[in-house]
């Protein structure tokens, strides 16, 4: 039996998942409490805080993914967790002795960003490593293994962003120097679980094909799928809709009702125990034979939960529309890189995914300076009203292309022993 094995493997992908996620949920919450609380940016400025952590996505996300399928994706993970607590001790090392200033933060934010552009395909890209029998290395991997291993990745990423913010809710109390220190042992602590991955699974086979081509044989498999091409077309608006205002009009409204980081922190922690939940459940039901048709129900669920939060609801319910907010999001993340893992070819896959998270987080970054310039001139809550109204005008019109409708999962076992 492989299941030993294949529980180890899992195992540690998922420490070192996890322990991103923290980091990510502790930056989440203390890179635009730093902006807002500290330095008491404006809403145009925050937006550009923001995306600082999103632009470089733009540029070298693409490059992140040919990196992983070049070489081992867990070395290319490893040492961009390293990139990213070398930033982290930075900013704490400024930080013991300056003020923060603006410039600051968008080359802290840029210098993140560049290193997740790195690791976030790569990190991916071991999920195919996790769902394969350990003595079967050129053996087909079952669709329903594959979806499983997803769900416990995103189970994983939410986990530990709900104990990175929950961290980050003691901002007032502990400060940002030691924060930023528990990125950084954490992050090396990611770094050692992924590195430890570099002789399990398949080596990957190494392209000749100069970069730019590399990079370009990527979209052409792109195009080759109407499925894939719809999803990435909608994660690009989930990313310039739905991330843009929650980075920046989120926080805004945190500081209107005058409660400080810990509400905030409260309001990002919901929004997780919702994402949470909502993998919970996904482990234990599945996926379903039919994951673009639920990729475009959580569309319509997210217009809806806009629509409802800009008429401006109480601090209870606030958080509970958030946690309605975080379920959603993760059902829809969860079987949008399922069906990614499932539909990309091996040779190319890390290019694909790469594509598909520049598609999010650059449309992302384009969402959060939107979004900071219409609350700039308007009310947040007018953000979110017509943030609702476009998001049901591109549930109809994917519904009505079919792509994601029509697109069938079947459940499959792995053949062999």
């Amino acid at each position: 039996m492989a299941f030993p094995a294949l529980a180890k493997r899992l195992r540690t992908f998922l420490l070192g998942y996890s322990g991103t996620s923290l980091a990510t949920g502790l930056q989440v919450v203390l890179l635009p409490w730093i902006a807002v609380s500290l330095m008491d940016l404006p809403a145009l400025q925050l937006g550009w805080v923001q995306a600082s952590v999103l632009l470089p996505n733009l540029l070298f996300l693409l490059f992140g993914g040919a990196l992983a399928d070049r070489f081992d994706s867990a070395r290319v993970a490893a040492l961009s967790c390293i990139g990213l607590a070398l930033c982290h001790a930075c900013l704490a090392f400024f930080l013991l002795a300056h003020v923060p200033s603006l410039p600051l933060l968008l080359a802290y934010g840029m210098s993140l960003g560049v290193c997740a552009a790195f690791l976030q395909p790569a990190r991916d890209n071991l999920v195919q490593r996790c769902a394969r029998p350990a003595d079967g290395g050129a053996m087909r991997v079952s669709e329903s293994r594959v979806q499983h291993t997803v769900t416990w990745m995103m189970l994983a990423q939410y986990g530990g962003q709900a104990v990175g913010m929950v961290l980050a809710s003691r901002f007032d109390q502990w400060g940002a120097e030691l924060l930023l220190l528990i990125q950084i042992t954490v992050l090396c602590a990611a770094a050692i679980f992924f590195y430890s991955m570099r002789h399990l699974g398949a080596a990957p086979e190494y392209t000749q094909k100069k970069l730019p081509l590399a990079l370009l044989e990527g979209f052409t498999e792109v195009r080759k799928s109407r499925a894939i091409s719809e999803l990435v077309l909608l994660v690009g608006f989930n990313g310039l809709v739905h991330i843009g205002v929650f980075l920046v009009v989120l926080p805004l409204l945190a500081d209107n009702y005058g409660r400080g980081a810990g509400y905030y922190a409260t309001l990002q922690i919901a929004f997780i125990a919702g994402t949470v939940a909502a993998t919970v459940v996904m482990l234990r039901r599945g996926q379903g034979e039919y994951p673009g048709r639920g990729v475009l129900m959580c569309l319509l669920y997210s217009a809806a939960l806009l629509i409802a939060i800009s008429f401006g609801p109480t601090p209870l319910g606030l958080m509970m529309l958030c946690a309605c907010w975080g379920a959603v999001a993760a059902a829809s993340a969860a079987l949008g890189k399922a069906i990614v893992q499932l539909l990309a070819p091996e040779q190319v896959r890390s290019r694909i995914i790469s594509i598909y998270q520049l598609s999010l987080f650059g449309s992302a970054a384009v969402g959060a300076l939107l979004a900071g310039a219409i609350s700039e001139f308007a009310a947040p809550l007018a953000t979110l009203l017509w943030a609702g109204i476009f998001s049901l005008g591109a549930f109809v019109l994917a519904w009505f292309s079919g792509a994601l409708r029509q697109l069938c999962i079947h459940q499959s076992e792995v053949s062999g022993n």
